[in-house]
């Protein structure tokens, strides 16, 4: 029965060639049986033989009593129709430039492609599709009853609007003196803002004038409360439309900041500024900051825009974190939310406790309509594209008339924007709209070609961008071509707006973004209407008009990001335990859409495990690590997924394959760099190209990862080719883009690089250090070469944040004309810094100097003026290699040597600063003898004296196999606490893996001198490592789950899987999962646990034997980085 009324529901094809029902037939049959309504939406109706068959149904209709609605241009072509209908007195709503050919009859709805004409009915084709399902035919009335609302509006005017001096206070007049009169949404919205003083959220379309509502809610927390404010924005561009608003206050005393991804401020300039305008991502990193803890608990209102992008895919997660965090402190800081329509506007202002305020007003009447298409049905995508050409380019040229760069006799002034999907779709509509060849054709030319022709190109990074812009708004030109990022932040109105794609790059399209395109349609006091179209296949044609009938839903993103949004609570102490982690979820979008969406305890768990966070006594804490992550925005997948590879990287022969390999590592670890949307047909050839040149063994660790092998070739660019960045790449390559992907690295980078005070690496986060700062300033002039990063470490130091970008430029080549090439000579504090002499002495306190005295023993002493810092050393004895570190440093530090060490020892000696410098110096020395005679199994069982009790048992009736066996979300989350990392387990997995610094040495020694502290023991419950380790006795499954513990505190990505029932350790060594330590070597069919899924081969770690090596230096060529 159900599968009966499902086919019931489905739209049934209609065609006048092919298959499918006769289409005229269809509509005439439709027409003649309606008995309550026949409503009918057609461009073109002449009186042809023909075409008067439907007419004569539309008229038989009318006088049976049926409510007939038509609706159709009003042009000439139309009047011998228009005068029998009128005549018969049939309701006539003329709608210019209506496109869409749909009927309406009773409870059906046919959707089609025909006009009522002799040529369209007897000799082209068409189709169309006979809906009967309730909500589409309910979508398609929507569509009817917007066009004849939207008639009238036009008929009848506007709303009545305000003088602005009855709403606003005479104390705030004086800083928008430029409003006189109100709005009808603004007279709605200005006294709920200024009468109440709880959340209030505003939902209006798009330009009907938001912006002077959030305008009044910042200058009443400034003004009359005496409390900064701060207004959150989504898009760089939109944040500096604001700032500029805002900064005419500037003249009347109210400082005005402006946060984006671009500017950089100190935390003076914040905390003395009364208006910051940010974009989301910018002040969540700002309150992340330690230093702006107390200023931000004085923000008197944030004023949230576009806060229905709550519910985007990218950012959204990110603003609901802090939505939730500031939704219950009416007593603090106030939301004043603006938002476009949005479907459950209710049910976001009832989670974040808000005042509504809804208003359908928009300035100028908006009339949107579906364009469908036939898709072809096999073909290349040239073909695909092509079709979209041919209904786009004839569409236009109806609007705009024929000469797009003149105005057209029956549109004068008309002016349409085109959004596309992609840049090469921008360039190909443009070109087919202009009339010029595009395919290649260098980017230059082509622009220059159809601005000559009246078409304007827009996007990021378009030559001459700018100027198109400036001429379309000026109306020089009247055809504008763009990627979706003119929707956003850009104030670009037209008559006309196109949607010619249904995907954004590789992205679909949603329905707010559809929404800001349209919302482009229309000038307020010049076009008393706005039209917009979309571009969709004709088998999609339903499924958008339902999409756009419902409107868009702001749905919960945090489930996606909920590891990057805990670890920021952790950070800020609203969360220390799972009961407050719980609460904080509780205040979530999330949490009140869907309560079960996130399982807060294997998220805790999951960052536990990734050494983000630890869980001592109940009580949670960041990490170190996490600490860093979270505070520089990195997610915690990228920034796991960077530490277990950083822990399998080689060391390098060279410096040249040193930066390869942390570029590779970041490129390819990193989603969004991994990921990045590029045309990899356009660009495999140029890539390969500018790699050839790079080490063939890291270019291979890239894999099937194209995003990052272009990542790589960008840096390899900026960093090695700064001089190729200045010439044409091959056609359909883009230089700004390469530009824009090396810029994307530095924040990564600067993560590692923060590792080496962090933690115990090695010459890792040197190279990234230098790497980051190289990158981030590459454009300077002389070029910065390798070694360059300390020089750019000491002169950013000496300048405020703000100053950068203006004073950085001059200050380096005074450096470098001055003969330096690192901060190391640099004993006087320059002309024209921003630090004090006191400020310029601290810097030059904060320097890596530091130098080795010889071995004594194997007691390594180092002189240095820098206390805060850490010091690792990588000692190696020929192939084997073992890290020894101290932090601070503040004495001498005892190298640590594998077991059975003997002969020359060298040592590779890093020391790097709390505030980012770093250096690098190395010796080699002799073992001393009788050195390391205490075997790891004795170190491990001083150690364990230390080792506090942890009270922790699993049982089952029948064993621990039962145990395992058993229910697996209960499992999961009893296994998970037991082997997170556990900081007070370290120095036992240290002692007891021999010092190895290579992962797969590493667990080979810890499994077999595990098993040698262990007695075997028979016991059926499970208890935690530490109570194994204390009572030195263990059952197989004790020691499985104590070894992935162990393994987990050396930073190792562990696991646990069964066989038969019995628990394995698994661990995760480079890129591959393999057994930790099995006790028999076959030990049957592997069932995944932690993870959820493990490769079908699952091999052991083994340890494959090495040639013998001279102990000496492995990271000589460091001294190109330290210099």
């Amino acid at each position: 029965m159900g599968e009966r009324v499902k086919l019931a529901g489905e739209p049934r094809r209609l065609s006048n060639y092919g298959e499918g029902t006769d289409l005229l037939v269809a509509l005439t049959e439709a027409i003649a049986g309606a008995r309550e309504r026949v409503w009918v939406k057609v461009p073109w109706w002449d009186a042809s033989p023909i075409a008067r068959r439907l007419l004569d149904a539309i008229l038989a209709a009318h006088r049976r009593g049926a409510d007939v609605k038509v609706l159709l241009r009003p042009e000439a072509s139309n009047d011998a129709v228009v005068r029998e209908l009128r005549s018969a007195e049939v309701a006539l709503v003329p709608v210019r430039y209506i496109h869409e050919k749909e009927v309406l009859s009773d409870d059906v709805a046919i959707t089609h492609s025909m006009n009522f004409t002799a040529a369209e009915i007897g000799r082209n084709q068409n189709s169309g599709f006979l809906h009967t399902d309730p909500a589409m035919v309910e979508a398609v009335e929507l569509g009817f009853t917007s066009l004849i609302d939207n008639a009238d509006a036009v008929a009848h005017g506007d709303e009545a609007w305000t003088a602005a001096s009855t709403l606003i206070p005479s104390s705030l007049q004086r800083y928008l003196d430029r409003f006189d009169r109100l709005n009808p949404l603004q007279s709605k919205a200005v006294p709920a803002v200024l009468s109440t003083s709880g959340h209030v959220m505003v939902v209006a379309p798009t330009s009907s004038g938001k912006t002077l509502i959030g305008e009044v809610a910042a200058l009443r927390s400034i003004v009359s409360d005496g409390k900064p404010a701060v207004w959150l924005l989504p898009a760089r561009a939109l944040a500096a439309e604001v700032a500029e608003i805002a900064r005419r206050w500037n003249a009347h005393g109210i400082r005005t900041i402006e946060l984006t991804g671009e500017t950089n401020m100190s935390s003076d300039a914040v905390r003395q500024a009364q208006l910051w305008v940010a974009t989301t991502e910018k002040f969540e990193a700002l309150y992340r900051r330690a230093s702006l803890k107390d200023v931000i608990g004085r923000i008197g209102c944030l004023i949230i825009d576009e806060v229905h992008l709550v519910g985007d895919p990218t950012r959204g997660a990110t603003l609901e974190s802090l939505i939730a965090r500031l939704r219950v402190a009416e007593g603090r800081t106030r939301i004043v939310a603006l938002s476009a329509t949005v479907s459950n506007a209710d049910e976001l202002a009832a989670w974040f406790h808000a005042d509504l305020v809804r208003s359908a007003w928009r300035p100028t009447v908006l009339t949107t309509q579906l364009v469908p298409y036939d898709v072809p049905t096999q073909g290349k995508r040239e073909q695909y594209e092509s079709a979209k050409d041919e209904i786009v380019v004839p569409l236009l040229r109806s609007l705009v008339g024929d000469d797009l760069g003149t105005a057209g006799e029956n549109s004068p002034g008309s002016s349409a924007v085109v959004f596309c999907g992609s840049k090469a779709a921008v360039l190909r509509t443009a070109a087919r709209a202009a009339g010029v060849p595009h395919f290649g054709v260098e980017l230059d030319a082509l622009v220059e070609a159809c601005f000559r022709r009246g078409v304007g190109i827009h996007f990021r990074d378009a030559p001459r961008a700018n100027r198109a812009l400036d001429a379309f708004r000026s109306r020089q030109l009247r055809v504008l071509v763009a990627t979706s990022g003119l929707s956003t932040g850009v104030n670009t109105p037209a008559k006309f707006v196109i949607i010619r794609d249904l995907e954004l790059g590789m992205t679909p399209l949603e329905v707010s973004q559809a929404q800001q395109m349209f919302g482009r349609a229309g000038r307020a006091g010049q076009e008393p209407e706005g039209f917009g179209f979309m571009l969709v296949p004709r088998t999609e044609e339903g499924a958008w008009k339902l999409k756009l009938s419902d409107g868009y839903a702001a749905n919960s993103r945090l489930a996606a990001a909920s590891g990057d949004a805990v670890l920021a609570e952790l950070l800020l102490g609203s969360v220390v335990d799972r009961e407050t982690a719980r609460s904080w979820f509780e205040q979530t979008l999330a949490f009140a859409q869907n309560r079960s969406a996130v399982d807060l305890d294997a998220v805790v768990d999951n960052l536990m495990q990734r050494g983000f966070a630890t869980e001592v006594d109940g009580r949670l804490a960041p990490t170190e690590i996490g600490v860093l992550t979270s505070r520089l925005m990195i997610d915690t997948n990228s920034a796991g997924l960077l530490l277990v590879a950083l822990k399998s990287l080689p060391v390098p022969a060279t410096a040249d394959e040193a930066e390869e390999l942390v570029l590779q590592t970041v490129a390819t670890a990193v989603a969004s760099l991994r990921e990045r949307p590029v045309n990899e047909r356009t660009y495999t050839d140029y890539v390969d190209e500018v790699l050839r040149g790079w080490s063939p063994r890291v270019v291979a660790r890239a894999g099937e990862w194209f995003g990052a092998r272009v990542c790589m070739a960008a840096a390899q660019l900026v960093l090695r080719a700064p001089a190729r960045t200045r010439e044409n790449p091959p056609v359909g390559v883009s230089m700004a883009e390469l530009r824009r992907a090396a810029e994307d690295m530095p924040r990564y980078l600067a993560w590692v690089a923060a590792l080496g005070y962090a933690d115990a690496s090695t010459w890792a986060p040197a190279v990234a250090g230098d790497l980051a700062r190289r990158l981030t300033w590459w454009h300077l002039a002389p070029h910065p070469e390798r070694g360059s990063g300390r020089l750019l470490w000491m002169l950013e130091r000496m300048l405020q944040p703000q100053h950068h970008r203006e004073h950085l430029p001059p200050l380096w080549r005074r450096a470098r004309a001055a003969g330096f090439a690192s901060p190391d000579g640099i004993n006087a504090r320059p002309r024209g810094v921003d630090v004090s002499a006191e400020a310029f002495a601290d810097i030059v306190g904060s320097r890596a100097d530091f130098s080795l005295a010889p071995l004594v023993d194997l007691e390594l002493t180092y002189r240095t003026p820098n206390t805060q810092a850490r010091v690792t050393a990588l000692s190696n004895t020929g192939a084997a290699r073992a890290v020894a570190t101290t932090r601070p440093a503040a004495g001498p530090i005892d190298l640590v040597l594998p077991a059975r060490s003997a002969g020359k020892v060298a040592a590779d000696v890093f020391l790097y600063t709390r505030d980012g410098d770093f250096g690098y110096a190395n010796l080699v020395g002799d073992v001393p003898e009788g050195v390391g005679s205490g075997t790891p199994v004795e170190e491990a069982v001083r150690l364990l004296r230390d080792l506090p009790e942890v009270h922790s048992v699993l049982s089952h009736a029948r064993g621990v196999r039962r145990l395992f066996q058993g229910e697996r979300k209960r499992l999961l989350g009893s296994i998970r606490p037991l082997i997170a990392a556990d900081p007070r387990l370290w120095p036992i997995s240290v002692a007891l893996s021999e010092q190895h610094h290579e992962p797969d040495a590493a667990v080979v020694a810890l499994r077999s001198n595990l098993r040698a502290l262990l007695r075997r023991s028979d016991r059926t419950d499970l208890r935690s490592p530490h109570a194994v380790l204390r009572s030195r006795e263990a059952s197989e499954a004790e020691v499985q789950v104590t070894l992935a513990a162990l393994l987990a505190s050396l930073q190792l990505e562990v696991g646990v899987a069964t066989a038969d029932g019995h628990p394995l350790a698994v661990v995760q060594v480079g890129e591959r999962w393999a057994l930790a330590g099995p006790l028999h070597a076959q030990p049957g069919r592997i069932e995944p646990l932690i993870p959820a899924v493990l490769p079908r081969q699952i091999e052991t770690v083994a340890v494959l034997a090495s040639a013998a090596m001279v102990a000496e230096p492995r990271c000589a060529w460091m001294a190109e980085f330290v210099l």
